[in-house]
């Protein structure tokens, strides 16, 4: 609960710095250093209240009767609760006293005693083997959460796939195999990762205009599900010869702009 409670003190200083304009690195920078102070202010509370808080308030109470007799009953307590646990002795004192009665009583009891001993050995070894094999049986959770992350993952790479297909299929007219090869890295790279990836500039064909590679980002960005300045600071780095003259402020407003011609349209259906 506390771990849960100085994450969410994280997460809303990144928000607060979100909305301050801090960059996506800032922000997650300052969860971490808000959850590590956070957890530090904690620790130091707890320790402060363990060695003098804690000590203090107990020679408090020690001033009244009631708490001092429930202490000596507290400390009373384990040693008939050992005696009552403790096996050994409840069976052996009646064999002592059984003893000095007679011989016949004694064979009696010593062999009542033997079967007992052989049942008690017994019975671990019969619950023994269920629990190895429960033990080699993934839980019904874990069955469930594999079966989640499978679905998760195959989801996730399906939908890469249908927007390499669309990158290939759109841009092929316009770019040469190794750039269109480069390309289809950029974006794997983009897709997988949550901050943006190193690229070497790509040059589209004089044909596009910077309203289709505008397009183009938009809808791989839809795609993707990613935010839209994310991804104008992506084009903005990969067709950085195309998109020269347009600020990434400029891409993220217009990227979805359908007022002039364009030979690539703006599609939400890539993926």
């Amino acid at each position: 609960m506390i771990f849960g409670t100085i994450i969410i003190i994280g997460i809303l200083a990144r928000q607060t710095a979100l909305l301050y304009g801090w960059d996506e690195f800032s922000s997650y920078l300052v969860l971490v250093v808000c959850s590590i102070v956070t957890g530090a202010i904690y620790l130091n509370l707890q320790m402060a209240f363990t060695q003098i808080l804690s000590p203090a308030i107990e020679k408090c109470f020690l001033r009244f009767e009631c708490y001092r007799s429930k202490i000596v009953v507290v400390e009373e307590c384990p040693e008939p609760i050992e005696e009552v646990v403790d096996v050994e002795p409840i069976v052996s004192e009646p064999t002592i006293e059984v003893e000095t009665t007679s011989d016949t009583s004694e064979e009696v009891l010593t062999s009542i005693h033997t079967g007992s001993d052989e049942g008690e050995a017994k019975l671990p070894k019969e619950d023994a083997t269920p629990s190895i094999e429960e033990s080699n049986q993934p839980s019904e959770y874990e069955v469930l959460r594999a079966n989640a992350m499978s679905e998760k993952e195959r989801a996730s790479q399906e939908k890469l796939n249908k927007v390499i297909t669309y990158t290939k299929r759109t841009l092929v007219p316009y770019l040469d195999e190794e750039s269109l090869h480069r390309l289809c890295g950029y974006i794997t790279e983009y897709y997988l990762s949550d901050s943006l990836p190193k690229v070497e500039s790509i040059k589209l064909s004089s044909q596009l205009k910077t309203i289709d590679a505008m397009h183009f980002g938009w809808n791989i960005g839809k795609a993707f599900g990613k935010p839209r300045l994310q991804t104008a600071t992506f084009i903005k780095r990969v067709f950085a010869h195309t998109l020269r003259d347009v600020e990434i402020s400029t891409i993220e407003r217009k990227m979805s702009h359908t007022e002039s011609e364009c030979k690539i349209k703006l599609d939400k259906n890539v993926a």
